[in-house]
């Protein structure tokens, strides 16, 4: 399905500039429509558990102190889009709703072809942020745009691949970049659960989404462990790639203790945007 809807997602913070930006690139390249979505919680499910050891004064200056930041994060989320847009941009419109975040982006995701975010703006609290809202709730695919917007998207298209259903669409998402690629390039770990086979198979089908050179990078022979997110961007810096495209998995707090998670070492570290899929 070409990208002809995208939703921008502005949470106010030092990140929105180069959301913004990417996304002004993204809306010239495939000739869409964006919609540049600041949610800013309601009032009244925004109140702080009164707990017993906190009186009602201080229940008051708590919420007190959350009205004003969001105030302040939605003014800064319109200021960035009317410097970078102007009032009345042709292709670019600044929405904003008020709500439970996470009920509002489930809601507008899922009728837009591409969903922009930054990266979680908490590394300690990756679970409840913006970012894994688009991805586990809206069935879309999602740009993560790294703390500084790219001087380049696509040129060339690193796919981290190991023949899960979440790399699968992943890869469907990145199907309206592949034509505009120049190089692309294959990167698997051969393991216990994802055979070296599973790369040719790839290969064939990227050959008829794009007409340049794809090459394949074997990064690690895993055995029974798994992939981490911080080998998987050390092979793309050595790539060169500009874009990476990756499945995302949603894991149990206790599984990810034990295993660890490429998803969230990915989110947490990566200077380059990343399409993910789930």
């Amino acid at each position: 399905m070409p990208i002809k809807s995208i939703l921008v997602a502005l949470d106010g913070g030092e990140r929105t500039p180069a959301t913004l930006e990417t996304a002004l690139m993204l809306v010239g390249r495939f000739g869409a429509r964006a919609d540049v979505l600041h949610v800013r919680p309601d009032a009244l499910t925004d109140v702080p558990a009164i707990g017993e050891g906190m009186s009602g004064q201080l229940a008051d200056a708590v919420s007190h102190g959350n009205a004003l930041r969001s105030e302040q994060r939605a003014r800064l989320a319109r200021e960035v889009f009317e410097r970078a847009c102007g009032v009345d941009h042709p292709s670019m419109t600044f929405v904003e709703r008020v709500g439970r975040r996470h009920a509002v982006m489930a809601r507008l995701g899922r009728v837009h072809d591409l969903i922009l975010v930054g990266p979680p703006s908490d590394p300690r609290d990756i679970a409840h942020s913006l970012t894994m809202d688009a991805l586990f709730l809206t069935g879309r695919p999602v740009l993560v745009v790294p703390h500084k917007a790219p001087a380049s998207l696509g040129e060339h298209v690193a796919v981290a691949w190991n023949g899960s259903a979440e790399c699968a669409r992943a890869l469907g998402g990145a199907s309206n970049f592949l034509p505009h690629a120049k190089r692309v390039t294959i990167l698997t770990a051969e393991s216990a659960r994802t055979p070296r086979s599973v790369v040719p198979e790839l290969a064939d089908y990227l050959a008829r989404h794009t007409a340049a050179p794809v090459e394949t990078r074997i990064i690690g022979q895993l055995g029974k462990h798994h992939l981490g997110g911080r080998q998987l961007l050390e092979a793309v810096r050595e790539s060169g790639a500009d874009l990476l495209v990756m499945g995302a998995r949603k894991l149990g707090r206790l599984e990810r203790l034990m295993l660890g998670s490429a998803t969230q070492d990915v989110l947490r570290d990566a200077d380059l945007p990343v399409l993910m899929g789930h």
